[in-house]
């Protein structure tokens, strides 16, 4: 009896409680309590606070009494009237700080805006007739968890982000308190506050960024104020996710620098020198503009462009639906323009682009991350690659010139010399087809293997043979030869086709697609990739093994290959693995891009309303040479105005300067931001755009196939307007204001309103009432699953029939040898066979990184004490040579330009490589951009930025 009234004595003596229900408030205060080595409880409900407050002796209560529904004096009472609670710590919002002492003598406020300075002071006075601070129980009361587990037993390493943490709450804390007249009334009069002003709104959304987005969020608002924001659910529960860009939210809408107002440049474009006015001004001097362009010069003298910035459906097109209205030219951003292009030709474009669907990869028994990092750019989908791994016993290999996280976790690293994938490729594909690891069967059904290829490199036909046009011009069916009968037939009829052969036909020679292609896959044994990529031999050959006999295998790819001139070589070459072992089309075998396919969409009725005749569409890269020369294709092109929205074209370009210059030669530019981006910066007119959250509107998600429903969270602030609004008081000046009488609702019907959506049972009022739909007809997607694909001949391509531009703007190219585009090229300038680089030795590319979408969330302060500024990684091998030292200031350099940034040294880089992650402005750094060290150079075939393709010299500044 004496020893169990001991133990109740004891219990909780001294007791730390912290009752703060809001997740970003809180971090900081585990963190300083920790610091001052002092352990606690921790609550979340106020029952749980009095039933411990009352159990425990002397206990100091840490608690943010006006994040609770009950009325702060209602919950500051209670735990006054227990005799063992000890000492109260309030945690108050600033504009409500001046009610502390009427609280009494047991309450120590504490300011939200000035936790770190203030709490553990204000905790010491707290404790202030003791000699020292006590030594406290630990104690685990509701499971408090964060990504890496339980918070009680993590070890905290990341001060920097609870500081910034800290910083944020402060301004959560202010929101979650209720500020202004509703706690004065509340606190002064005692009356009770009104539940749906302090009780925490939950609205949905979606990150729907460039970075394959499309985490489903909650948007928690209080008092018409965002809060935080939590992960939202999915009905596929694999898919919930949320990364520190999307917790920083918050921090993004209420940043000071948001562009706030109309402003109008009254300096040099680039001075940051401007004028505020009113929307009215903004839109009258716009529209006086462009009619006297449109006058002057033709409607094709206005030009707009859009990139990724916005994945919402209605703010992505709306303005476009404008432009195409006024018969403006559109600006194509020539962005991995390679892939694309290559992976539509190769596999077409279906439900998820051309890929298997991401949950699909746990059932993979090899992946090849090729050009690929997701540990940093997707962390989001990495987990499905981990836990095949971690369940089912996956092979991982990863194919990349450094040693990135990625490459940490995988069973077999191949460092591959830069922008040799193709050869890599080819050697694989020999090897495979030498020891007899090809799928006949996929070949003959499912693969052009069989078509039979004239000598001008088209198609045999039945209308070849019969020499009479065909009944129908759409069907005129491919002929093949029938190894059964030993004559040709028709593809639909033959059974058993022949896949290699070379035969004649009513007098035509013919050979098998196939046996094209083992013609060129001879030219690269083992032995000559192993040479091209400096990997040895004896990799080349396993890694071929195990993806073809360790089956189903899937190659996973982004866009790293694609950022070289010579790409869709590489490109094309990586699907040839999966065409010739059939590792396409089944449950856990793909290669391709998984994306968020629109195709259920009627986005015509949103971009091109009746009478809309769209203006041309120009390469990006062929704007420097369109200012130049007043024309594009041979044809007279004078542009004189740009519009610019979604997008940072001077930030993120190849060749800045280039940029630069042809958007200084432009009369007239419009840009519509939420900051001042590098382009915002050039502007004329400077409109203030929403905040996603701001606007109501709907998101395919790239990575999950859901289409999402975004809930207007809040008003935009200040004088900010979502894209669509923007674009109806445009129209309405220029004459179109009858296209635009719409609300969000309004244009998602019309995008709605199809066939193919009908199908998928998703209707606006479904998507309204569930806010989130799957937009696919399986429960796993598989692309081809059914042996059938989306391009012209139904079948994975290998043979090009008929090769085309992305752009044609007069550009040469070989046809014949872009017909079967399975060969290596060296890089046009990263290649150390090419004279300049005695001169520039140092291969530089970008690095996608978590913290950053292209050069959104450069600004946003949790993630720059993260990442705190540009660096410059390279080997040690390489800094020594230069005399570089970890934390020095270097000048990186080409003929092109420089940018000076600090070297940090890390040697997972590939010996003469070096690395300058993607995504800074200019303001950031010390002097210089990084993007003037890129070239504008382009295939003639798939227009493409080719960011990698860049050769430079280091050198201490």
């Amino acid at each position: 009896m004496e020893r169990e009234k001991k133990e109740e004595k004891n219990r909780g003596r001294n007791s730390i409680i912290i009752a703060i229900p809001n997740y970003w408030l809180r971090l900081p205060v585990f963190d300083l309590l920790q610091a001052q080595k002092l352990e606690y409880l921790c609550v979340e409900s106020l029952p749980e606070l009095y039933t411990l407050s009352a159990d425990s002796l002397e206990a100091i209560v840490a608690v943010d009494a006006f994040a609770y529904e009950e009325e702060p004096q209602v919950i500051l009472g209670r735990l006054q009237e227990l005799g063992s609670v000890r000492s109260i710590l309030l945690l108050l919002p600033k504009e409500a700080s001046h009610y502390a002492p009427q609280w009494g003598k047991k309450v120590f406020s504490v300011v939200c805006e000035k936790m770190l300075e203030d709490f553990v002071p204000v905790l010491k006075q707290a404790l202030l007739h003791q000699e020292q601070l006590p030594t406290l129980v630990k104690k685990e009361v509701n499971s408090v968890k964060d990504e890496e587990g339980m918070i009680f037993e993590r070890k905290f390493g990341r001060r920097s982000f609870l500081k910034g943490s800290a910083a944020a709450a402060a301004v959560a804390g202010v929101a979650v308190a209720g500020p202004g007249n509703t706690i004065a009334k509340a606190l002064a009069a005692g009356e009770k506050a009104a539940a749906t002003a302090d009780r925490d709104q939950i609205f949905y959304g979606t990150c729907r960024s460039n970075c394959f987005s499309g985490c489903r969020l909650k948007i928690h608002v209080r008092n018409q104020k965002v809060t935080m924001i939590s992960m939202g659910e999915l009905p596929d529960s694999r898919y919930n996710k949320i990364c520190a860009k999307g917790f920083s939210h918050v921090q993004r809408i209420y940043d000071p620098k948001r562009v706030k107002y109309p402003l109008k440049r009254v300096g040099e474009r680039g001075s940051n020198q401007w004028e505020q006015i009113t929307w009215d001004e903004a839109i009258e001097i716009i529209g006086n503009k462009w009619e006297g362009y449109q006058k002057e010069f033709g409607k094709e003298s206005i030009a707009y462009y859009c990139n990724s910035g916005n994945f919402g459906q209605v703010g992505w097109r709306t303005p476009a639906r404008l432009f195409n209205l006024m018969g403006s030219c559109s600006i194509a951003p020539n962005i991995d323009e390679a892939y694309v292009k290559s992976s539509i030709n190769a596999l077409g474009y279906g439900q998820m682009m051309n890929s298997n669907e991401y949950t699909d990869r746990l059932n993979s028994k090899t992946i090849i991350i090729w050009g690929a990092n997701p540990t940093e750019a997707q962390p989001q989908n990495w987990h499905f690659m981990a836990e095949a791994r971690k369940d089912n016993g996956t092979t991982i290999i990863v194919i990349d010139p450094n040693y990135t996280a990625s490459a940490a976790k995988a069973d077999i690293h191949v460092p591959i010399r830069p922008g040799t994938d193709a050869a890599l490729a080819l050697g694989m594909m020999n090897y495979i087809i030498q020891q007899g690891w090809t799928d006949k069967g996929f070949l003959q059904k499912s693969s052009v293997a069989p078509l039979l290829v004239k000598d001008d490199g088209k198609y045999l036909r039945q209308s070849d043979v019969t020499g009479k046009p065909p009944a129908d011009p759409k069907v005129d069916p491919f002929i093949v030869w029938d190894s059964q009968a030993n004559t040709h037939g028709l593809v639909t009829e033959v059974l058993d086709p022949a896949i290699s052969g070379i035969y004649t036909i009513a007098d035509i020679k013919v050979t098998t697609a196939y046996t094209l292609l083992l013609n060129r896959v001879a030219e690269y044994p083992p032995e000559k990739a192993a040479e091209i990529c400096d990997v040895p031999v004896e990799t080349i050959r396993e890694i071929a093994r195990i993806y073809a006999t360790n089956t189903p295998s899937s190659i996973y790819q982004q866009y790293g290959v694609d950022h070289y001139v010579n790409a869709h070589y590489g490109i094309f070459s990586i699907f040839g693995l999966g065409m010739i072992t059939g590792n396409i089309g089944k449950e856990g075998a793909c290669c391709g891009i998984t994306g968020g396919a629109s195709n259920y969409l009627n986005t015509g009725a949103l971009l091109n309303p009746p009478g809309a005749v769209p203006g041309p569409v120009l390469a990006h890269a062929q704007i420097p040479n369109i200012m130049k020369e007043k024309q594009y294709a041979g044809k007279s092109l004078t542009i004189k105005s740009l519009y610019v929205y979604n997008a940072n074209p001077i930030g993120v370009f190849a060749e800045r300067k280039s940029i630069l210059e042809a958007i200084n030669k432009i009369d007239f530019l419009v840009v519509a931001d939420l900051f001042m981006s590098e382009t915002a910066m050039y502007a004329d007119i400077l409109l203030p755009a929403a905040h996603w959250f701001e606007t109501d509107d709907m998101a395919i998600s790239t990575n999950t196939g859901y289409l999402m429903l975004q809930e207007k969270a809040i008003e935009p602030l200040y004088g900010s307007k979502p894209d669509y609004q923007i674009a109806a008081l445009l129209a309405k000046r220029m004459g179109y204001g009858d296209y635009f009488n719409y609300e969000p609702k309004d244009y998602m019907l019309m995008a709605l309103d199809s066939d193919a959506a009908r199908e998928l049972s998703i209707t606006c009022e479904s998507l309204l009432e569930k806010k989130v739909v799957r937009g696919l007809p399986a429960k796993t997607w598989i692309h081809g699953e059914n042996g059938v694909f989306p391009t012209p001949t139904g079948r994975v391509q290998f043979y090009i029939e008929n090769p085309k531009p992305t752009f044609d703007y007069g550009q040469k190219f070989d046809v014949a040898k872009e017909r079967l585009p399975y060969l290596f090229e060296p890089p046009n300038e990263a290649w150390h066979e090419n004279p300049l680089f005695e001169k520039y030795p140092l291969v530089c590319y970008q690095e996608k990184v978590k913290w950053r979408v292209h050069t959104q969330w450069t600004h946003t302060p949790w993630l720059r004490e993260l990442d705190p500024e540009p660096i410059v990684k390279l080997n040690s091998i390489d800094a020594e040579a230069r005399g570089v030292k970890d934390g020095d200031v270097v000048r990186v350099f080409n003929d092109r330009g420089y940018v000076i940034i600090k070297a940090v040294i890390n040697n997972g880089l590939r010996p003469g490589m070096v690395n300058i992650p993607h995504g800074w402005q200019k303001d950031q750094y010390i002097e210089g951009h990084y993007q003037d060290l890129t070239s504008n150079v382009v295939n003639p075939l798939y227009v493409n930025n080719a960011y990698f393709d860049t050769l430079v010299q280091i050198e201490k500044a």
